[in-house]
């Protein structure tokens, strides 16, 4: 297992030696790398050759942890990838997979804070696999089971924040603004590296769960996947091209805070072109008070049940946006 720090002396990797943390309170046990990879890509390139050897021992605290997908990656998200996900959200026949983006300046660390922009009221979690590429997928690439390995360098814990009314609210729909907010993707505290061998197997048996506050709002497994990796990634490589380094996210299971209603799709099918009160309905609909607060906590685990390790946790406290001083 992988992570990134920085102890202010500048961005270091380094490979665990103890266990993966889940709170920043924590102190945790490396071995620095020896190796001058600044990116993601690079530094999977150097594992892939065995370049990156463990050196120095070290001991850090975990929230000096950054998140180990490096702001060059393009980051691609799936949607309604989960039964239970799609169900809340009124689609419960899947006919096609959903793709969306999602600006890489989201990406922070496991256990910096989540600003609430001003103006979102309905601000939710999704607890999300991100798969991180091994190497560039091309027009005609080729991925199933026999060859994702290939492709496939690790997966990483991630928290796919959303702000439903900035997504939901404009008249054509917003989701790149909705999911793009910095902050809005907490990612792990590790790069769980794999061989290629490894990689059909583990990504199949994932295990991932997000608390609020106390009470445990998500829990799903990698296998439930309505469009797997394997499937999604040769989609991808008919339209678009992707690099080494680069991010799948593959969607959230059910137990959002945003639930479909009635009230709910009346409002999406209606006020084309009268945003203002578009964006109040919704929010009424939607009860915005239920949605996260500041001062709330959100607490994410990810597990491969396959070969029985803990790949850390998250923990990130909601806060409101700073006011401008001037």
């Amino acid at each position: 297992m992988i992570i990134r720090y920085d102890v202010g002396e500048g961005a270091q990797w380094a490979v665990l030696t103890g266990d993966a943390p889940v709170q920043p309170d924590e102190t945790v046990a490396v071995r620095d790398l020896d190796t001058v990879a600044v990116t993601l890509g690079d530094l999977i390139g150097e594992l892939d050759a065995d370049r990156a050897l463990p050196g120095w021992a070290a001991t850090i605290p975990a929230r000096a942890i950054l998140s180990p997908v490096t702001t060059d990656a393009t980051l691609v998200c799936q949607g309604l990838n989960y039964h239970g996900h799609a169900a809340e959200s009124g689609h419960q026949v899947r006919k096609a997979n959903l793709l969306f983006g999602k600006a890489s300046s989201t990406l922070c660390g496991p256990y910096d804070d989540i600003v609430r922009p001003a103006g979102v009221d309905l601000l939710d979690y999704e607890a999300e696999i991100g798969i991180v590429l091994r190497r560039a997928l091309h027009a005609g690439a080729m991925v199933d089971r026999g060859t994702i390995g290939s492709y496939v360098a690790g997966v990483v814990l991630c928290n796919d924040v959303s702000a439903r009314d900035a997504m939901f609210a404009a008249s054509f729909l917003q989701w790149y603004r909705g999911k793009s907010y910095r902050t809005f993707c907490p990612a792990g505290p590790v790069f769980y590296y794999l061989r290629e061998s490894e990689v059909p197997d583990t990504i199949a048996n994932l295990e991932l769960s997000l608390r609020r506050g106390t009470e445990l709002r998500q829990a799903a497994n990698s296998g439930q996947l309505i469009y797997p990796p394997a499937e999604t990634l040769a989609e991808l490589a008919s339209f678009q091209d992707l690099k080494r380094g680069d991010m799948l996210l593959t969607g959230t299971p059910g137990g959002v805070i945003a639930q479909n209603s009635p009230a709910v799709a009346d409002v999406m099918r209606t006020h084309l072109f009268d945003d203002a009160r578009r964006r109040d309905e919704l929010r009424a609909a939607l009860d915005a008070p239920r949605f996260l607060q500041p001062g709330e906590t959100l607490s994410l685990t990810l597990h491969d049940i396959r070969a029985g390790k803990h790949l850390g946790g998250q923990r990130s406290v909601i806060v409101e946006e700073a006011a401008d001083v001037y």
